[in-house]
C-alpha cells in the first residue's frame, strides 16, 4: 500500500480492494481476490461487505464481484466536471475524422495513465480500449507523451524511480534508451509507441499543456499495425495540429508566440 496517510489505513485498504476488482479482466471470485490481496479472509469479508453496503461493488449470482452502480454516477460527475475533457473532445473528434483512426485522451493517475476520453475509429476493426482503463506510463503512447511534456529532470526522476516492466517484446526497458527517445521526441513534439504496450498496435502521441506550461494530459492516434500507413505524416501532422489547438484552449501561449 503506497502513500497511506496516517489514520486512513482502513479507507486505503478498502480502495485497494475496489481497485483490484476494477483491474481484474473479469469479475473475480472471493478466492481470487484473497489470492491477489494481502488480507486475511475475515478482514476481506468485512471490506467486501462495507463496499457492497455503499453500492461500490455488487456480488453477482455466480458469486463473483463486479463494480457497483454508484460508481457510474460518480464517474459521470467526475467526467462532467473535467474541463480538459470538455475542451479537448471536439478537437479529438476532428482528429479522428482526419486520420480515420482511434483517438485517446489520457491523464496521469499515480504511476499510470488512464483513458478519460476515446473517439472510435471509422474502420470496422477497432481498439478494445475503454474509458477508465489504466496502463503503465512507460509502455503506452499517451504515457510516454506525458513524459515528453515534462522537463528533462522530472522525466528522469520518474524513470529512475520506477521499474520499467516489460509488457511485450518491444517494450523499452533500458532507462538510457528511454531517456534518449524522450529527448528526441521533445524536439519533434510527438513520440511513437510501436507495439510496446500491445503487439499489433501502434500509437502516435503528443502532450497537452495548460496555461502554466504544465503537462496535464496527452492524446494519441492509435492504429493496428497491419493498417499502418507508410507516410507517418498522415498521423503526425493532424496530431500536432490538434494537440496545439487543445493546449491553446487550455491557456498555453508558447505555441502562438
Amino acid at each position: 500500500m503506497n502513500n497511506v496517510i496516517q489514520g486512513t489505513k482502513s479507507f486505503s485498504r478498502n480502495m485497494d480492494i475496489l481497485q483490484l476488482i476494477a483491474d481484474s479482466p473479469k469479475p473475480p471470485l472471493i478466492s481470487e481476490i484473497l489470492e491477489k490481496s494481502d488480507l486475511k479472509r475475515p478482514t476481506l469479508y468485512r471490506v467486501l461487505a462495507a463496499l457492497e453496503a455503499e453500492d461500490l461493488i455488487s456480488q453477482k449470482p455466480d458469486k463473483t464481484y463486479a463494480l457497483g452502480t454508484r460508481l457510474i454516477t460518480l464517474a459521470r460527475i467526475a467526467l462532467a466536471e473535467n474541463n480538459i475533457i470538455q475542451i479537448a473532445h471536439p478537437e479529438l473528434e476532428k482528429l479522428g475524422a482526419e486520420t480515420g483512426e482511434t483517438i485517446h485522451l489520457g491523464m496521469r493517475t499515480g504511476d499510470e495513465m488512464v483513458i478519460v476520453d476515446k473517439i472510435e475509429s471509422s474502420d470496422t476493426v477497432r481498439m478494445a480500449s475503454m474509458v477508465g482503463m489504466r496502463f503503465p506510463i512507460h509502455t503506452t503512447g499517451i504515457g510516454k507523451a506525458y513524459l515528453v511534456g515534462l522537463n528533462e529532470k522530472q522525466a528522469e526522476e520518474f524513470i529512475e524511480n520506477k521499474p520499467l516492466k516489460k509488457i511485450t517484446k518491444y517494450t523499452t526497458t533500458d532507462p538510457k534508451i528511454l531517456k534518449q527517445r524522450l529527448s528526441e521526441a521533445r524536439v519533434k513534439g510527438y513520440i511513437i509507441d510501436d507495439q510496446e504496450n500491445e503487439e499489433g498496435i501502434v500509437c502516435y502521441s503528443s502532450p497537452l499543456f495548460d496555461a502554466m506550461g504544465n503537462t496535464v494530459a496527452s492524446i494519441s492516434v492509435t492504429t493496428p499495425s497491419f493498417r499502418l500507413k507508410e507516410d507517418r505524416q498522415h498521423y503526425v501532422a493532424p496530431l500536432l495540429k490538434y494537440a496545439k489547438m487543445i493546449s491553446a484552449k487550455l491557456g498555453f501561449k508558447s505555441y502562438s508566440e
